[in-house]
Formats: structure tokens, C-alpha cells, sequence
């Protein structure tokens, strides 16, 4: 009896800390996008990167052309089977800052099997040449919605 009640035991807490994990990551996910919301009027650089190296970096007024004013409007997270229909590698990397210090962080991915696009995704990527780009918050594992100012900023300065 003692063998059964302490399977019962370390069963309860295991659902307990699962449960504990999940709850703690969408609390930390939930204020990242406050902090991020909070703080977005007081974006002073942006900087654009193509792997390691910097293509374009923009501060105070000339930031204000490409700094997005309302970064988080539209979030989804990605499964695995959807995150396979855009490259591996991120194409760009945006690092949004304040005082030097990164607010938040963006990949911009490649899109690779575009007939594989659901249509919630379709509606969140966006056109630069012909090739189809999303903008992915790699941090929490989220699809941003397609923004003029990022594919702006891509447009003028990705060749």
C-alpha cells in the first residue's frame, strides 16, 4: 500500500510541476510583450543584420522611418510543421534598441515552400523582389504579422 500511495505521490507532483512550467512561460511570455509595449515609443536604433555582418544601422529620426508602432498586433506561435515551410537560417536579424541596450529582436525568415502557407500565415508575410519574407520573434516562437515599416526597411536596404 505504501508502494502505490507514493507512485501516487510523485505522480501528483509531477503534474504539479507541469503544470507550474506551463503557467510560468505564458506569465514570461505575457510580460515580455508588456515590457515590449511599454517601451516601444522609446526606441532610438534600429540596426539590420545579414548573418553577423551589419547592413544598416539607423538612430534617432532616421530610426523613426522603420521602428514599428505597434510591434506585437498580431502573434502566432509556430509548430514545428509550419516552421519547416520557411529556411532554416534567418535571412536578416533586427535588433531594436533603446539606449544601446536591445528592447527586442526579430529574425526575418525566407519563405521556401510557399504552397505550403496555411492561410492565418499567407496573411502574415510579406513581399521584397519576388521572395516572401515573415518576420519571426525568435525568443517566445512566434510569427509577427508583416509589417510596411520592416519590409520598407528591407526594400531599401537588402539588395
Amino acid at each position: 500500500m505504501n508502494k502505490r500511495r507514493l507512485k501516487l505521490v510523485i505522480f501528483a507532483a509531477i503534474i504539479l510541476i507541469g503544470a507550474f512550467t506551463l503557467q510560468s512561460r505564458e506569465k514570461n511570455e505575457k510580460e515580455a510583450i508588456s515590457h515590449i509595449l511599454d517601451h516601444v515609443t522609446e526606441i532610438n536604433a534600429i540596426e539590420l543584420f545579414k548573418g553577423e555582418q551589419s547592413v544598416f544601422k539607423a538612430t534617432g529620426q532616421d530610426a523613426t522611418a522603420y521602428i514599428e508602432n505597434y510591434p506585437l498586433s498580431h502573434v502566432k506561435k509556430l509548430s514545428k510543421k509550419e516552421r519547416a515551410v520557411f529556411e532554416e537560417k534567418p535571412l536578416y536579424h533586427i535588433v531594436y534598441e533603446i539606449k544601446g541596450e536591445p528592447l527586442y529582436e526579430v529574425d526575418i525568415l525566407k519563405v521556401a515552400i510557399s504552397s505550403e502557407l496555411n492561410e492565418e500565415l499567407q496573411q502574415m508575410v510579406f513581399n521584397v523582389g519576388d521572395q516572401q519574407y515573415l518576420i519571426y520573434w525568435v525568443n517566445e516562437k512566434k510569427a509577427l504579422e508583416q509589417s510596411t515599416n520592416t519590409q520598407r526597411l528591407l526594400e531599401q536596404y537588402v539588395k
